[in-house]
């Protein structure tokens, strides 16, 4: 149960920036090369601003699930538009298929919205059930160091960049759930 505590708390934390979760380039999936501490840093920082909404200097789990929700909607209409081929706003059995058949990415069991996958009721309840944010929300503070405490977990040989390797050897770890603290 601390693991799936932990690893739910620290869900956040690897949306905002620090790209262990996912592997390669594009929306959301993190940089194609190295990370560094300062780019977690830069990347928390503006992901902290976006989320607390009524710049208040805490983030809440109300103000996090509304932007996942306004995040989870922008995805939506994102995928919608790449299968709508020709724009009309309706998607073919056509278009559909051939969506189907350019679809490129790793099986996930339960698939992204799976009850343990991100937007699952396991991964909400975890962030938003209290793990997370609790009562009174997170600092800027605080989500820098749960983002700093995630990227020097990974930092296999403390070098302070995570690489491709170290990156997809952590990613490894959180799915296996052995991604749980541990001293060095």
């Amino acid at each position: 149960m601390k693991t799936l505590t932990l690893l739910s708390g620290s869900a956040l934390v690897a949306v905002a920036g620090i790209a262990l979760a996912q592997g390669g380039p594009g929306p959301d999936r993190g940089p194609a090369g190295d990370v560094t501490r300062q780019q977690v840093i830069a990347h928390t920082d503006e992901m902290f601003t976006r989320l607390d909404a009524n710049h208040d200097g805490r983030v809440t789990g109300d103000e996090a699930r509304a932007s996942g929700e306004r995040r989870r909607d922008e995805m939506r209409q994102h995928m919608f538009d790449r299968l709508d081929a020709n724009h009309d706003g309706n998607i073919s059995r056509e278009e559909f298929a051939a969506g189907h058949e350019r679809h490129e990415g790793p099986d996930r069991p339960g698939g992204p919205e799976g009850p343990g996958g991100p937007g699952g009721p396991e991964h909400h309840r975890g962030m938003y059930g209290g793990g997370m944010f609790g009562a009174e929300g997170v600092t800027l503070d605080q989500m820098r160091a749960r983002a700093l405490e995630r990227f020097d977990r990974a930092d296999a040989n403390h070098d302070g960049t995570l690489t491709v390797a170290e990156r997809q050897a952590a990613r490894d770890r959180m799915h296996s759930g052995r991604d749980e603290a541990r001293p060095d």
